[in-house]
């Protein structure tokens, strides 16, 4: 009986090492192959929202498509006031007010689409207000309330004259809009998907830990990968990334015409399992049929290498 353990545990020891052996690179390829997958679905993600966060700031959060017009410029005071009073009653869940600025910060006229519980803006002391007259181009900040939606301050030179814009338009636009445009794209993520301002902090995200604190910081992982994707100058940066022995699958896509960014960050353990089960069972199944070739390896053993030896164990003593 002891020859029979030693010689089944040497035919079973002898497949299954180089079985295991390589089971194991295909265990590991097969995991590396999901995680590539799961990269590029990412990427393709934040690469397709990051365009339509382009699409809407374009279509919505614009005020050169104000003060671009020919009528708005060329009007007087009264006029321009008019002007935005329709603008701020086409899109009240967007514009929450606009205001005319002098170059000098002498506000001309302001118009609001309601109060939203936000004290009033002194934009010519805002530095929104003073980066835009330093430079002569259109300036933004995101601003975050504890009870509201964040909103986007934004100042607008109207016209120039010898180079230099007489009027300024600003005005405070609700990011509310955005934030639903974001949690209905991160609805069937897999982890979180959000957006960044310049600064790192998050504006939306589908789980809503901007909600419940709102400017919170991005997690560390993400703002590595922007500061990786930043310091290469691309505009789409995606990659697993270990931080405190945890790994994380994370995609970053640059807001086209802004600092923005849009993320999609995942836990690397949380990878759906469907196809690591299957391998898992190609593996078992490989090892149960090596433990049944073992024994009829012995078998077959006593069969041909042993003649006689059936019969004399059959024979009645």
């Amino acid at each position: 009986m002891n020859g029979k353990y030693k010689f089944l545990a040497a035919v079973i020891g002898l497949f299954l090492l180089p079985f295991l052996i390589i089971s194991g690179h295909f265990v590991y390829g097969n995991t590396a192959l999901r995680k590539n997958d799961m990269l590029r679905y990412f990427e393709m993600r934040t690469l397709a929202g990051a365009r339509i966060i382009a699409n809407e700031m374009n279509a919505n959060y614009n005020l050169s498509r104000l003060t671009g017009d020919k009528k708005f410029r060329e009007a007087g005071a009264a006029g321009r006031r008019a002007a935005m009073e329709q603008r701020t009653k086409e899109m009240p869940f967007i514009y929450s007010e606009l205001a005319l600025v002098t170059a000098a910060g002498r506000e001309v006229c302001r118009v609001s689409a309601g109060k939203d519980g936000k004290p009033a803006i002194d934009y010519a002391k805002s530095r929104v207000f003073e980066e835009a007259a330093k430079t002569v181009t259109p300036a933004g900040a995101v601003e975050y309330g504890e009870y509201t939606p964040p909103a986007l301050i934004l100042a607008q030179p109207v016209e120039t004259s010898g180079g230099k814009p007489e009027y300024y338009l600003a005005g405070r636009l609700s990011l509310a809009y955005l934030g639903e445009v974001i949690r209905l794209l991160g609805k069937n993520s897999l982890g979180n998907f959000g957006l960044l301002d310049g600064g790192g902090q998050v504006i939306a995200d589908s789980m809503n830990m901007s909600t419940v604190r709102p400017g919170i910081q991005a997690p560390r992982e993400i703002l590595t990968l922007v500061a990786a994707a930043q310091e290469r100058v691309i505009q789409n940066f995606t990659r697993e990334v270990f931080f405190k022995r945890r790994a994380s699958l994370v995609s970053v896509s640059n807001v086209p015409g802004t600092k923005w960014w849009v993320y999609e960050i995942m836990d690397a353990g949380d990878i759906p399992s469907k196809g690591f089960s299957s391998a898992r069972r190609v593996v078992l199944s490989g090892v149960l049929l090596i433990v049944i070739f073992g024994f009829v390896a012995y078998s077959l053993a006593l069969r041909w290498l042993v003649p006689g030896r059936e019969e004399e164990q059959r024979e009645p003593e």
